[in-house]
């Protein structure tokens, strides 16, 4: 077939002779065009050639100029995975021809290097297909559609139902249309570039949108422009983070939109979009905002309860914070907790009989007679009674504020203004009459008598702490760690997990026993350029847990305790035999074994397993040449280097604790690793990082679980034990 288009190569020297090249008819110079077309974007095949691109001054008067102008090679090497392919097939790949054409045009034309980049990566690919005769297939660090389980389209028609599901049926009629023009705005909105999305939205997360827009401008832009890769919709694809950093610039579009079409529009259409248009813009605005209230004192994550125990008839929580399940027949097992191992297995009927013992005690003994300790025990106490009460407020632009919110944010001013002489008054009435800031205030006879002034910043997962302070009258009886438990229960209901402060030299002791730190996990990045810097004051990190509730948390404990203490009890109470105490200490003896003391062994204690011993040359020489064959096997290539962040914008804010095989190399050569277990450790943690982060799909995870299975071959002919070390 190639014989019938282009004469094959000939050996440098021999000279065509006249009559001896084909006499070529309109339909075989057509195809013979098609096939140079394709040539001159396929790579030449032959052996060590690395001519990307087939080029000749082919004409029908020279038929003979058939070799490469670049590698010499003859045309049909450029077309050895293209020339078998049926018609039809050829037709696609021109199509394709076409398309980068069309990327070098856009190319050439686009400034902004994101963009840029975006397009040359593409026309690599598509190049790099056509040469292989295959459809064009993107793995690419950017994920695949869909980016988000509930998208766009999803969140508003969830939103049309759950707030307009009692309208009658021709105004959900009604909304429903003006919701679907809302979704193809949306889908045909240009995203701005990043750097021009920074001037504009300077207070967003510039790293999500960077991600956002490449993954858009791969994925619905381009492919509205180029018929070879398949084009998504925006709101198919994309959800809520979409929505937070691009829907203030959308709705101030859209209704510019609506205006200017207005008198294009019957009146009846008129008043469908006067009414309906606001209304649900306000709506979706909403569900964005986060605004939420503060947490009762028994409730947590999405204001469930966190704390579930066992009922008695009654139906109340025998003991909240612990679950039990009363099982005659099994027996606990006990936990990884120093206090429980001591004890053997302790039937689950003895432990429901403890909580419900130590739980009816507490009732029973009533307010006066709680015998916990903490700080926060009386403003809990008083919260439950009604004597004060907790509210988060906020000054705002868009409405006219409350009357009793404007009193109480005053009332919070006068309290930071006494307590926080340091502060200037004008600086602490600017902040907390800032939109941007919100108030936890201590309410009590309906005054402010303390509170937290913050600032949230969901899209860098912190709040910054502002100004903290309690009336002096109020002081020493536990509000202020009342007041930051609720903070914290709060902040957990928001999806924020971590609180940035500055704190002065008298300050410092305060927030440590709140659970604040000086050592700052968070990167640099996050919070740098966001929160409010002071001279002379030391910067503060406290890290919530969203299984905790902060609120109750005291009480758990101090009831826990109790419960332990009472198994504990138990437990002694079955022991008849009494030992004599140890006398050989009189006699000079500096130390014994544990194991020797009478009763230990008796009581179901066992000695702790030694330390693993350090390795010898032998194995430092066994992980290195385990190590040497992973690297140098055909799926090492995505874990040769650490990730760059060029490829994958957000990896370091998914993975905290990477690692890859150069790492592991430079820590054998080093002699880092005194253990194998480390080793096997830091292999296991590259595959499951990779796997955490790629879809199941993509070629790196793949990889990753080919060569994980290689790694656990290695280590089983090494002798290692791997089922110690999965």
């Amino acid at each position: 077939r190639i014989q019938i288009l282009f004469e094959m190569s000939e050996p440098p020297g021999k000279k065509h002779k006249p009559n001896a090249s084909p006499k070529f008819s309109q339909k075989t110079l057509h195809q013979s065009k098609q096939l140079e077309r394709l040539a001159s974007y396929s790579k030449c095949s032959y052996e060590e050639c690395t001519c990307l691109s087939w080029r000749s001054d082919y004409t029908l008067s020279s038929p003979s100029s058939k070799d490469c102008g670049t590698c010499h090679h003859g045309i049909q090497f450029h077309l050895e995975n293209i020339i078998s392919l049926p018609s039809p097939r050829r037709d696609k790949l021109l199509s394709i021809t076409d398309d980068i054409d069309k990327l070098y045009e856009f190319c050439n034309k686009e400034k902004d290097n994101i963009p840029k980049n975006v397009y040359i990566y593409l026309i690599k690919e598509l190049r790099s297909s056509l040469s292989k005769g295959e459809d064009p297939c993107l793995e690419v660090a950017l994920g695949k559609p869909p980016f988000e389980a509930v998208t766009i389209s999803k969140s508003i028609s969830a939103l049309i139902f759950s707030n307009y599901s009692n309208l009658s049926t021709d105004q959900q009629r009604k909304i429903s249309e003006v919701a679907k023009y809302v979704l193809y705005f949306t889908n045909q909105y240009i995203l701005l570039s990043p750097k021009r999305y920074a001037e504009k939205m300077p207070g967003k997360n510039q790293n999500d949108y960077k991600m956002l827009y490449l993954r858009w401008f791969m994925f619905c832009y381009i492919p509205s422009h180029i018929q070879c890769l398949e084009k998504f919709e925006v709101t198919q694809i994309f959800g809520e983070l979409y929505l937070k950093l691009n829907f203030p610039i959308i709705k101030k579009l859209f209704i510019e939109k609506i205006h200017s079409c207005l008198d294009k529009m019957s009146v009846e259409r008129q008043e469908i979009f006067k009414v309906y248009v606001p209304e649900l813009l306000a709506a979706i605005e909403n569900e964005l905002c986060n605004d939420q209230n503060v947490p009762s004192n028994n409730s947590g994550v999405g204001g469930k309860k966190i704390v579930k125990g066992e009922n008695n008839k009654n139906g109340e929580d025998l003991f909240p914070g612990m679950e039990t399940i009363i099982d005659e027949e099994k027996p606990v097992k006990p936990s990884n907790s120093k206090i429980l191992n001591t004890l053997e297995c302790i039937p689950r009927k003895v432990v429901a009989q403890v909580i419900e013992r130590v739980t009816e005690a507490s009732r029973q003994a009533g307010p006066s007679g709680l015998s916990s300790n903490a700080r926060d025990e009386a403003p809990r106490l008083e919260e439950e009674q009604g004597t004060i009460r907790l509210e988060v407020i906020q000054n705002t632009l868009y409405k006219d504020l409350p009357r009793q919110h404007l009193l109480w944010l005053v009332g919070m001013q006068n309290v930071y203004g006494q307590q926080l002489p340091r502060m200037p008054k004008e600086y602490i009435a600017r902040l907390i009459f800032d939109p941007k800031h919100k108030t936890l205030a201590l309410l009590k006879n309906n005054s402010s008598i303390g509170g937290i002034c913050f600032r949230q910043f969901p899209s860098q997962n912190f709040t910054e702490i502002v100004f903290h302070a309690v009336s002096s009258n109020e002081q020493v009886k536990g509000y202020g760690t009342h007041i930051m438990n609720h903070l914290k229960d709060y902040h957990i209901k928001c999806g924020i997990t971590n609180f940035l402060t500055f704190a002065d030299e008298f300050a410092i002791g305060y927030f440590k026993k709140q659970g604040f730190t000086k050592n700052i996990t968070l990167p640099n990045h996050q919070y740098e350029g966001y929160i409010k810097e002071y001279e002379g004051a030391t910067l503060m990190q406290c890290s919530l847990n969203p299984k905790i509730c902060y609120v109750q948390l005291s009480k758990v404990i101090h009831q826990q305790k109790e419960v332990v203490q009472g198994l504990v009890e138990w437990k002694q109470s079955r022991i008849n035999k009494v030992y004599p105490g140890l006398s050989c200490f009189r006699e000079g003896v500096r130390s014994i074994p544990v194991e020797s003391i009478p009763g230990v062994l008796e009581s179901g204690w066992t000695p702790r397993t030694p330390k693993e011993e350090e390795m010898s040359s032998a194995q430092q020489k066994q992980i290195h040449s385990i190590w040497s064959k992973l690297k140098a096997h055909n799926s090492a290539w995505p874990f040769l280097e650490p990730v760059k962040t060029e490829i994958a914008p957000d990896y370091y804010t998914y993975i905290k604790y990477p690692s890859d095989l150069k790492t592991v190399g430079e820590r054998i050569q080093k002699g880092y690793y005194v253990s194998r277990k480390m080793f096997v450790a830091d292999m296991n943690r590259i595959f499951n990082n990779c796997k955490l982060y790629n879809d199941p799909s993509t070629e790196y995870y793949k990889c990753a679980g080919a060569l994980q299975k290689a790694f656990i071959n290695e280590l089983k002919e090494h002798g290692f034990q791997t089922t110690s070390f999965d």
